[in-house]
This record gives C-alpha cells, sequence and structure tokens, in this order.
C-alpha cells in the first residue's frame, strides 16, 4: 500500500484524484487530499460571473466531488506550512501528514505591479487570481464607468473583451504585443486578438508601465517613447501574470523566486536554486501552474494543461523508474487551442 497526499484543489488536482479513481488506485492505496480551501473555483466561468446578469456556479465543493465520483479518499482543510521530503512529512498550521508520493497541485497566485497611491484608494485596485477577488471586483464595478486592465496576457485580453461591453475599458501591457508569452510565434494569432480588443473599443496601450493612481486616473509611462499619461479608471485590475504559490520545501522559500520549483515532462519536481544548483525532490510531482516546465520555462497557464497534467501523473507515478512512462505534452498546438477555446466562450457570449 502506498500512503498518497496531494496539496491542492484547483483543477489539476481535481483530475489527478478523478483519474485515480479510473485508474482503479484509490482502493488498495491510502489517499490524503489536503488544502486550504474546501473548494474548486472555476476561473474560466469568471467573465459570466461578473459580466453576465446570472447567478454562475463558479464554485466545486471538494467533499461533495469526492462523494459524487465515489473516490477513496480522505480530506483535510489543512493550510500547508512546510514539506520535509527528507523525511517524508509534511506540516499544516492544524497538524502534520506523512507521505509515499507526494502530489503539489497549490496553483498559481497574482503579480502585482507597484504602484503609487494613497491607503484609501487601494479599495479600487484588485488581484484577479481567487474567488474574493472576483466579489470585489463585481462589486467595485457597480460604481464604475472607466476600468483599466494590467497584462494582456489570456485573463486579461477576456477580461477587456467582455468588460467593454459596459465599460470604458483601458488595457496596459508592459510587452510590445497582446498575449505575448502565451502566443510566442505566432504573430497571425497575436494579430487577431489585436483587431478583436479594437472592434470593442480597447484602449491598448503597450510597451507600458503602470506607476501612480490618484484621483480615478492611473499615470503611466511609455517604455520606448519616454511619454508621461495618464487613463481614467473607477476601478484597476491586475492581470499580469503568476508566481509560484507554494509553502516552505527543505528550507527554501519561493516567494521572491530567486529558488524555483520546475517539473520534468513525466511531472517530477526538483528546485533550481539562485546559484542554478539542482535539487531533486524524490518522491514529489508537481502539477499545473504551481511550477516551471523544464522544456518550456514558463508557466502554461491554462486549465486544459493543468487537467493533462493531473491525468499524466496520476498514471506515472506507479510506474516504475524506467518503465513507459507517459511524458507531459508541450507541443505548441496547446496554445493555439487554448486560443481557440477563449474564441468560443467570448464568439458564443
Amino acid at each position: 500500500m502506498v500512503k498518497i497526499v496531494l496539496i491542492g484543489s484547483g483543477c489539476a488536482g481535481f483530475k489527478f484524484m478523478k483519474e485515480l479513481k479510473n485508474l482503479n488506485k484509490d482502493k488498495d492505496n491510502e489517499i490524503l487530499w489536503l488544502s486550504r480551501d474546501d473548494f474548486m473555483t472555476k476561473k474560466w466561468l469568471m467573465d459570466s460571473y461578473i459580466i453576465k446578469n446570472k447567478d454562475e456556479k463558479l464554485n466545486v465543493n471538494v467533499r461533495d466531488f469526492i462523494k459524487e465520483k465515489g473516490i477513496n479518499v480522505r480530506f483535510e482543510q489543512d493550510e500547508i506550512e512546510s514539506i520535509d521530503t527528507k523525511s517524508k512529512e509534511i506540516a499544516g498550521k492544524k497538524g502534520k501528514y506523512i507521505y509515499d508520493k507526494l502530489i503539489i497541485a497549490t496553483g498559481s497566485k497574482a503579480k502585482l505591479p507597484r504602484i503609487e497611491c494613497a491607503d484609501s484608494t487601494k479599495g479600487k485596485i484588485f488581484p484577479f487570481n481567487s474567488y474574493d477577488d472576483f466579489k470585489k471586483v463585481k462589486e467595485n464595478l457597480k460604481d464604475s464607468k472607466d476600468v483599466v486592465i494590467i497584462g494582456a496576457g489570456p485573463i486579461g485580453f477576456e477580461i477587456s473583451v467582455n468588460l467593454a461591453k459596459k465599460f470604458n475599458v483601458s488595457l496596459i501591457e508592459f510587452e510590445s504585443d497582446i498575449m505575448l508569452a502565451m502566443l510566442s510565434g505566432k504573430p497571425l494569432y497575436r494579430k487577431i486578438t489585436k483587431k478583436i480588443l479594437d472592434l470593442q473599443n480597447v484602449n491598448i496601450h503597450t510597451l507600458t508601465r503602470a506607476c501612480k493612481f490618484e484621483d480615478n486616473k492611473l499615470f503611466c509611462d511609455n517604455i520606448e517613447t519616454r511619454e508621461n499619461f495618464y487613463v481614467p479608471s473607477e476601478t484597476i485590475v491586475f492581470a499580469a501574470g503568476v508566481k509560484q504559490n507554494l509553502p516552505v520545501i527543505d528550507g527554501y522559500i519561493f516567494e521572491t523566486e530567486k529558488n524555483i520549483l520546475l517539473s520534468n515532462d513525466f511531472g517530477e519536481a526538483w528546485i533550481r536554486e539562485e546559484d542554478g544548483r539542482r535539487k531533486i525532490l524524490n518522491d514529489v510531482y508537481v502539477l499545473g501552474d504551481a511550477c516551471y516546465y523544464q522544456n518550456i520555462g514558463n508557466f502554461p497557464a491554462s486549465a486544459m494543461f493543468a487537467e493533462r497534467s493531473g491525468k499524466i501523473v496520476a498514471y506515472n507515478i506507479f510506474q516504475s523508474k524506467y518503465g513507459n512512462k507517459k511524458r507531459l505534452d508541450f507541443n505548441p498546438s496547446l496554445y493555439a487551442k487554448f486560443f481557440n477555446m477563449i474564441l468560443r466562450r467570448l464568439l458564443s457570449g
């Protein structure tokens, strides 16, 4: 019997548990599911929740999911603080847990650029990463006309298009193009995204840094021209990328990203230290956007990839070290498929 512990309740973790059931591996092994939250938020429905006048069911309860799928797993709601891979011990705020195989699916958290602002205006600036964030944005929009989205990745693109149906939207991007990281090497797709934004009258500012917020004005600098300007705003939403959301592992802290948790193409985890050295984490796997990936160097940042990683790792943890393992697929067509999925949602809305 193998003691398997999963940390996290995002879509990657849900898919991992579902696949354990499909592989019939939940019966003869001891499975423990740990998570700070007892629900998963369907982030792909965030636009419907915020914009449309209907009650989208954004959350899936972990215990209801376990019961519905008939999975033989024990769930504990706890916030994990540290992991010791030598003793194979996990320390949470409520207790300690031992594992044989550990799967980390803690997801990511929003990067928040530094913007100078008074304390009285901070209530108009929001990250866009959790269910609480979605609720706060929705509430603030009731009294808003002008909205600024910072970050032109997939989330920033989708929010901008949908908010533009009701608000005056400005999109601020530090890089030189829309969806540059997601659609690297696909200039035609990036051109299409820009055209969609233009058709929705979104004001696009690339090569731009947001600097200061006061009196419902976001002051910005153009990196290329050195021009200083402002855009009107009563609500500011950060969609400017994500960073690792991890507990301390073997004494390594990931908050500043000097140390980075990575996955190879089998889902096996290792740490790249600040000086470039590697620390292999035996019997530790990582899913979704809780880590960087050795072959592509960034976060795939899509529910589609997170679910696939959950499925493949569930298979891999029961294979021998040199057996016929399944590999995570980093084919660039993933990004095209994800982009097409966004288009389908926008056109159907």
